[in-house]
């Protein structure tokens, strides 16, 4: 049994849609969709070389969109960004740092690690958290 161009391009379509379901990539579903075009040129008897000159095409100006696509920041990216990184700006209070410039501070109900910022002064009082490094607060003096 020999399949045509038609099936076989329908095979390769169906095959990228299914990867496409679980990479969830949309470079696939692009590629899936070239497939469904060089489909259809063989079913209107394009010689191969036009079949693939498609493929290549749309795929080619699908990639470079979804590219565009993605790289366009979407008011989530501020969200998730904000979501990762609660602890800044917060306050905590350090009552004495050691002598190797770290300290240790009550922050939501737990002993962290403390370290003030580059230049900062290392006395008692309010900070504020300018990042987090593991378990380790960076701390900023307020104003």
């Amino acid at each position: 049994m020999t399949l045509s161009a038609t099936t076989l391009w329908l095979i390769l379509a169906a095959l990228l849609g299914i990867i496409e379901l679980i990479a969830t990539t949309f470079y696939l579903l692009v590629l899936a969709v070239a497939a469904l075009v060089a489909a259809a040129a063989a079913w209107f008897d394009l010689a191969l070389e036009w079949q693939i000159a498609l493929f290549a095409v749309i795929a080619i100006i699908g990639s470079v969109w979804v590219r565009r696509i993605r790289s366009i920041p979407t008011k989530s990216d501020a969200q998730a960004h904000a979501l990762q990184n609660l602890d800044q700006g917060q306050i905590v209070n350090v009552t004495a740092w050691d002598e190797s410039g770290a300290a240790t501070v009550q922050y939501r109900g737990a002993d962290w690690q403390a370290r003030a910022e580059e230049g900062e002064a290392r006395i008692a009082g309010a900070y504020v958290i300018t990042r987090v490094e593991g378990s380790v607060l960076y701390l900023k003096k307020m104003s």
